[in-house]
């Protein structure tokens, strides 16, 4: 970034151009401005096809709303492919990189041509198969019909005719219309003229209790800007819309349920045209030469936020802009500046601490005095999130459950108070379900229901986020993500093949041991006499053998065995895979006895160097070979 001297001048070399302009700096001389011109029109096509999806969703059309999604998906990919732009290097001048970006874009001037014109077909005909009798309104064509009726609404509704663009009535800012719809099919049309005005105006439709009335704000001949449809009855309608100067906006009130009423009227108002940046509100700035927009912005918190320029409409092309943020708008308590958000880059960045409830005021100019500005401005706050533990552990149960809940805390946000029903929890162990509670504007806990499917030692996880949707954090421009944690899994006790356990379990208790097997083949599972001594007693014991902690895929199971009241099972295992064992006690009662296992099949021992060492069977050694230093067999050892 330039030096805070340096820059300073060049802010007001910028004003002084905007200001006193040396020679005239018009959009016209700037080789780009057929393209922005069209960037324009991408983006008003996609808010239309968003009206399209809808509208097909509210009619049930729920294959033609996805079909119309998938177009308008295609539409910004295609256009982002098509202002995808190779910037030179960093280190180039200004000049270059921008001449670069001319140079890349103009290229695709005729592509972009041919898009737009497809996508305004597709929008024409979408007009005319979703909404016929707004597709006449927009185009001047009202129906017999409506004609007909037009008499007659007359008496009721002071402003009729004003079913279509032609007879739309105009309307003032500030001021309060009241009208009815006083047929099924009524379409009431208000015209808004912007002349000089730039920036943001809402628009307001407040509808009678017994309706449901519908709002959409269009662009003649067949953008819409925006819309507003809920479907409860006497839900107001709002829609805060763009305004360019120069332009003619149509606000057409109807009924996508066909409500109306010859007697209740509902009341239409148009706020004054503001520039306000909202958090995380994006406005996409297109304006020409020797114009620096201006927009004021309060913080709704004191924080860390993010100021900064981006692509025109999430897919333009890069632009090389100067930002600067004021306490006021003579520019006599400039906060800061920044014309490069990384070294090199065209677009800007401001990252600063803001006070709640002060208003600050951001410029955004082109870096190239003798053009205007095209790209995208954003105000969102530099919220964090973090985790409190790094690990959580599995409980004393040993049973695959964790008890212990993670916290989330976020700095310099506030949590909807929807969060928690959105936020997602990857790479969690199978078996677990983090349940997510919103505790405060700047905390969650999560705490994990149910048994991990496996939950030894290795199956612990180690990469676990969390993820909060931007649109549940006010005033953030993506997700938050908190992380990583662990969930980590104890092993359960290990039960080995030469290793007999004795156990004693209380009545109605049981056990459960890890058996891993050292090789492939038929196993033998068998409880006898504790500690090898008959004297101990016998036992009713029961063994049952599963492929999960959980139990609930059995593999075996027994409860008298050839020496009852003993158990015994036999079955096929594979080297390394875990399996448990559980004893109990066949009638609910006290366990004494000996678990123990033993090898049906024959063992092959090697060395390191793959020679055969040793022939085992149910642990006992049946044969042990002995090398030289040369591999060569010295002796055979067999053992009766």
């Amino acid at each position: 970034m330039r030096g805070k001297p340096v820059v300073f001048l060049l802010l007001l070399a910028v004003f002084a151009v905007a200001c006193f302009p040396g020679r005239t700096a018009t959009a016209g001389e700037d080789p780009l401005a057929a393209i922005y011109e069209m960037d324009q029109e991408l983006l008003k096509l996609s808010q239309t096809f968003a009206f399209f999806q809808e509208v097909a969703s509210r009619k049930n059309h729920l294959s033609l709303a996805k079909q119309i999604d998938e177009e308008a998906s295609a539409l910004l990919r295609q256009a982002k492919e098509l202002h995808h732009i190779e910037a030179a290097s960093g280190e180039a001048e200004r000049a270059v990189q921008q001449a670069a970006v001319e140079q890349q874009l103009l290229a695709q001037k005729a592509p972009l041509a041919d898009l737009l014109r497809t996508y305004n077909e597709k929008a024409d005909a979408y007009w005319e198969q979703l909404l016929p009798e707004l597709s006449a309104a927009r185009t001047s064509k009202s129906s017999a019909k409506q004609t007909s009726l037009r008499a007659t609404s007359a008496v009721l509704d002071p402003f009729e005719p004003n079913d279509d663009v032609d007879t739309a009535y105009p309307i003032t800012r500030g001021n309060l219309y009241n009208s009815k719809l006083t047929w099924k099919e009524d379409i009431d049309g208000y015209r808004y003229d912007s002349g000089a005005q730039a920036g943001q105006a809402t628009v307001t439709l407040y509808v009678p209790n017994d309706v449901n009335y519908d709002l959409i704000v269009v662009e003649a001949p067949n953008k819409v800007l925006g819309t507003s449809m809920s479907s409860a009855l006497g839900q107001d309608e709002i829609i805060t819309f763009q305004v360019q100067p120069n332009k003619t906006y149509y606000f057409f009130v109807f009924s996508m349920d066909r409500h109306y009423s010859e007697t209740s009227e509902y009341t239409l108002a148009l706020s004054e045209v503001t520039a306000v940046l909202g958090l995380n509100q994006p406005v996409d700035i297109s304006l020409p030469a020797g114009e620096i927009p201006t927009y004021r912005f309060t913080a709704p918190i004191t924080g860390q936020y993010r100021i900064y320029t981006s692509p025109y409409g999430g897919f333009g092309p890069l632009f090389d802009t100067y930002l600067f943020l004021s306490r006021d708008e003579q520019l006599k308590q400039i906060v800061t500046f920044n014309d490069e958000a990384t070294p090199g880059s065209l677009f800007s960045a401001i990252d600063v601490s803001l006070e709640a409830g002060v208003t600050y005021y951001a410029y955004v100019a082109s870096y190239d005095k003798t053009k205007g500005v095209h790209a995208r401005l954003t105000a969102a706050l530099d919220t964090q999130a973090a985790v409190a533990s790094p690990v959580l552990h599995e409980s004393a149960a040993n049973d695959g459950s964790v008890t212990e809940q993670q916290t989330i805390t976020i700095t310099n946000g506030m949590l909807a108070a929807d969060a928690a029903n959105a936020v997602s929890v990857s790479n969690v162990p199978p078996g677990l379900t983090p349940l997510v509670t919103r505790e405060s504007d700047s905390r969650l806990t999560i705490q994990f229901a149910g048994k991990a499917l496996a939950h030894e030692q290795k199956h612990s996880a180690d990469n676990l986020f969390v993820t909060i949707p931007k649109a549940k954090v006010a005033g953030m421009d993506a997700d938050v993500i908190a992380g990583p944690f662990a969930i980590a899994f104890a092993d359960t006790e290990s039960f080995f093949i030469h290793a007999p356990q004795d156990v004693h379990l209380e009545p109605g208790g049981k056990k459960i041991v890890k058996f891993t097997p050292p090789s492939s083949g038929s196993f033998e599972i068998f409880t006898s006499f504790y500690g090898g001594n008959p004297a101990e007693g016998a036992s009713n014991t029961q063994l049952a053998v599963y492929e999960d902690y959980a139990g609930t895929r059995l593999l075996a199971a027994n409860d008298d065995g050839d020496q009852p009241p003993f158990s015994k099972v036999s079955l096929s295992m594979q080297k390394g895979e875990d399996y448990y064992l559980v004893l109990s006690a066949a009638d609910n009662g006290a366990v004494h006895a000996r678990l123990a296992a033993r090898y049906l099949g024959v063992e092959y021992v090697y060395n390191a160097k793959g020679q055969l060492v040793q022939i085992k069977q149910n642990g006992k050694i049946l044969a042990e070979f002995t090398y030289d230093g040369n591999g060569n067999l010295m002796r055979k050892l067999i053992h009766p």
